[in-house]
């Protein structure tokens, strides 16, 4: 545990210190992200001035919603993103052999080895809107509040994180998979509504068969005073879920790997 604290904690440096050697490159991933940020809470205001619920929700809610989805979604490109980039790319290119033979768990290692911090510094606006608009929820503001919102916020990143790995993983099978990588994000972008705009089947199919409505609207629900124990009980098991199929797929993947040397 000791040794793969001081890996990770030094790959961490390492990626700050990337970071500081490219401040353009970050700059403008900060500035485009605010601008995304500025546009969506903007056309929910042109949505609200003809309107003053949208199935069943308020204008708070809404923007409460489209916060925690950029959460979750800031989150996971902070702690993942890079480092799935760079590893389809080695799979593919069989340059995964200095991963596998260090003395850390190589799933952990190849999923967490660059960090993002311009998607860091992305995460003030989501908890900046997540502020603004708790004081018009159906909650007050208590430390349970916070903790069952933070919970299923983190869990919502890892439901993210592990479909993703799902689908990186599959460079094992696949010779050219960069165009199944947009699925996960496709789907979240799909999650940033609430469940209830959606038609039943398509309800059913991504609230529990595949769960990304109830991984970013639960939370939501939270603040909204609402809360149904059998959603929470659909995330944590399709996580739990999903968790085994990565890893299992990354055990077989890297079986499977055949190294350019």
């Amino acid at each position: 545990m000791g040794s793969t604290f001081s890996l990770l904690k030094l790959l961490a440096q390492r990626s700050l210190a990337q970071m500081l050697a490219y401040r353009l490159s970050a700059a403008f991933v900060i500035i485009f992200g605010t601008l995304f940020a500025v546009a969506e809470v903007v056309t929910l205001l042109v949505y609200y001035q003809f309107t003053e619920r949208i199935a069943g929700w308020d204008f708070y809610s809404f923007l409460a919603l489209m916060a925690t989805c950029g959460f979750i979604q800031h989150l996971y490109q902070f702690l993942f993103v890079q480092s799935h980039e760079e590893l389809m790319d080695k799979i593919i290119e069989g340059q995964l052999d200095y991963d596998l033979v260090r003395p850390v768990d190589s799933q952990l290692l190849c999923s967490i080895k660059n960090l993002d911090y311009p998607s860091l510094v992305n995460l003030v606006i989501p908890i900046g809107l997540i502020a603004y608009c708790w004081p018009h929820l159906n909650v007050s503001i208590t430390m349970w509040a916070w903790g069952a919102y933070t919970g299923l916020v983190l869990c919502g990143v890892a439901f993210y994180y592990l479909l993703n790995q799902v689908f990186v993983s599959m460079a094992f099978w696949i010779e050219r998979p960069q165009q199944l990588m947009g699925i996960p994000e496709y789907l979240f972008e799909f999650a940033s509504r609430p469940r209830s705009v959606y038609p039943r089947l398509i309800q059913a199919v991504l609230s529990v068969g595949l769960p990304v409505l109830t991984a970013t609207n639960l939370p939501v629900e939270v603040l909204q005073g609402g809360f149904n124990p059998m959603s929470l009980v659909t995330l944590a098991g399709s996580t739990v879920v999903l968790g085994m199929v990565a890893r299992v797929q990354w055990l077989a993947g890297v079986r499977r790997y055949a190294s350019a040397n």
